[in-house]
């Protein structure tokens, strides 16, 4: 019980020694956010596996709610939100499923354009803000889920912050499975034209559930 006690306090003293500064500034940019088209690069780390697997992939996102998930070079999967419905493609397997975009499977993806993102206060109702650190310019903040249901699926979450540019250079995502999914993004473009097209997937041939 001694233990627990210590440890506990030892939490609450880090939540209150958190950082909020960088967070409050990065994501005031977010107010004027309406699109992004960026690229990167996903590390899958799994305990079965030694090293991590690495794949190259596209990010564009239109607020509120739409976004289209590439990854692969060629694309092996799709993941395209319309706003309202998450289709989800298995490329190389002709196989698919859609699910509401407020589910845990759609939300995994999703996360970067939600409202939670336009100012501090919805940040702070939808996360549980744990640790904050500089490591040069790059503030790193650990967070987990409030959402029950989403907990399940995602049950930590890092970000890693530029503070010179105010953009976002990685997001990590810890699992309920252990594995972890961390995504370095690259050449970014704030604000671009995106083909509204792209977030209707042309599902013809597709085994779909």
């Amino acid at each position: 019980m001694r233990a627990l006690l210590i440890l506990l306090s030892l939490v609450s003293l880090a939540r209150a020694d958190l950082d909020l500064k960088p967070l409050e500034t990065w994501i005031g940019k977010q107010k004027n956010l309406q699109s992004l088209d960026t690229e990167f690069v996903q590390e899958r780390k799994l305990p079965s596996l030694k090293k991590p697997v690495a794949t190259p992939g596209r990010m564009r996102m239109v607020r509120p709610g739409k976004l289209c998930w590439e990854l692969g070079d060629p694309v092996k999967t799709l993941a395209v939100s319309d706003g309202t419905t998450m289709t989800l493609l298995d490329v190389a397997k002709k196989r698919g499923m859609k699910v509401d975009r407020d589910s845990p499977e759609a939300r995994q993806f999703t996360l970067l354009s939600e409202e939670a993102f336009r100012d501090l206060a919805g940040f702070q109702e939808t996360f549980e803000l744990v640790e904050s650190r500089m490591t040069g310019t790059i503030y790193q903040l650990t967070v987990r889920p409030k959402d029950k249901s989403m907990r399940k699926h995602v049950s930590w979450m890092f970000l890693d912050i530029d503070t010179r540019t105010q953009e976002l250079r990685a997001l990590d995502l810890e699992l309920d499975d252990k594995s972890r999914i961390r995504t370095v993004f690259s050449n970014s473009k704030i604000n671009a034209k995106v083909d509204p097209a792209i977030f209707t997937p042309d599902t013809t041939g597709y085994l779909m559930k």
